[in-house]
């Protein structure tokens, strides 16, 4: 499962721009963090006029060679507790899986992302990319989000297709609706993908190579 004590940043190289980002995993008390939810407060606010106050437990950022923040998303296990976007479902997120796959779902294997805030739609991409080699190596099977068109076209960009599971209606979250400003106009479903398939389908472009990330044995990241 994912090392919540990990907390230095691991840099890679990318081929198509110069200097390096780092990447980071950030448990609550770690250094950055503080900044990191500041970003996504900021980013949020300023594309749906939404307050962020809720971060999930761990975070992970990207950073340019100087340190600026350039996406971060939030991670969530639902081995330890409920997933916000099962308030949008009337069932555990499980069973949901479960009836559009056609096979039995362990929810140990289940990971929500969320909190995702980008500067652009290339720095989305490459989140996707990284999360999708973090969850891999991490033993995760399935995982879990809330997205609009734009985000779940950044996933097509890369060969992925995730499974939309149901709509996000903002009338399940009652008052608290209101803190999202305009999110909610873009329509975002309920979503889940095979992190296997999604790492097998990276891995044969070539991406993670393009990128640096190490190429992981079967011993590491369980993606036979």
């Amino acid at each position: 499962m994912l090392d919540v004590t990990w907390q230095s940043p691991t840099c890679f190289t990318l081929a198509d721009r110069s200097g390096a980002l780092l990447a980071g995993l950030e448990p609550a008390e770690a250094p950055g963090r503080l900044a990191t939810e500041a970003f996504i407060r900021t980013r949020f606010a300023l594309e749906h006029g939404a307050h962020i106050a809720h971060f999930l437990p761990l975070l992970l950022s990207l950073r340019d060679a100087a340190g600026a923040l350039q996406a971060a998303a939030g991670i969530r296990l639902a081995l330890d507790q409920p997933l916000f976007l099962e308030r949008y479902l009337p069932r555990p997120v499980e069973h949901h899986l479960a009836t559009a796959l056609g096979q039995p779902i362990d929810r140990t294997e289940v990971v929500e992302v969320g909190n995702l805030a980008t500067l652009g739609a290339g720095q989305a991409r490459l989140l996707i990319i990284v999360t999708t080699w973090l969850l891999a190596r991490s033993g995760l099977r399935w995982v879990t989000f809330t997205g609009a068109t734009r985000l779940i076209n950044s996933f097509h960009r890369l060969g992925l297709a995730p499974q939309v599971l149901g709509a996000a209606d903002p009338a399940c979250l009652g008052a608290e609706r209101e803190s999202w400003g305009s999110y909610y106009a873009n329509a975002p479903q309920v979503c889940a993908g095979d992190i296997r398939q999604g790492y097998h389908q990276l891995l044969q472009a070539g991406i993670f190579a393009r990128l640096g990330l190490p190429t992981l044995g079967e011993e590491d990241c369980h993606v036979a």
